[in-house]
């Protein structure tokens, strides 16, 4: 199935499998909670499964992309289908969590100021 990226969202799908290993390989994830904001069709998705992390949340606001995870991985991942800036970054789990994502430039500064304001709260990677 092709997924179109939507402008609206500012969506970019990464294909290219070195820069997917690159990604994945900043930091040892193994055992370990992992967050990936954004994950579209789930390319980096798979390769953060490949390397055992003990859960893997996806936050995912398009409706057809969270389907489209959905089927793809089934009960691997917990698929949040929100706004990022909507959800309370506590919410998501009680453990420490490392956070991906291939973010469009027009939010990434708004994830970041919120998630700085809430550190406190919450433990993020």
């Amino acid at each position: 199935m092709f997924i179109k990226p939507k402008k609206s969202l500012g969506q970019n799908f990464l294909i290219d499998r070195n820069v997917l290993e690159l990604i994945v390989d900043t930091v040892d994830i193994a055992n370990k909670e992992v967050l990936e904001i954004g994950p579209g069709s789930g390319n980096l998705t798979s390769f953060l499964l490949k390397k055992n992390p003990s859960k893997v949340y996806v936050i995912e606001k398009d409706d057809e992309l969270a389907l489209l995870l959905q089927d793809k991985f089934s009960d691997e991942i917990k698929i949040i289908n929100d706004d990022v800036l909507k959800i309370s970054e506590d919410k998501i789990s009680n453990e420490k969590l490392t956070v991906f994502g291939n973010l469009p430039y027009n939010i990434s500064t708004e994830i970041l100021s919120k998630w700085i304001t809430n550190l406190n709260k919450k433990n993020l990677v």
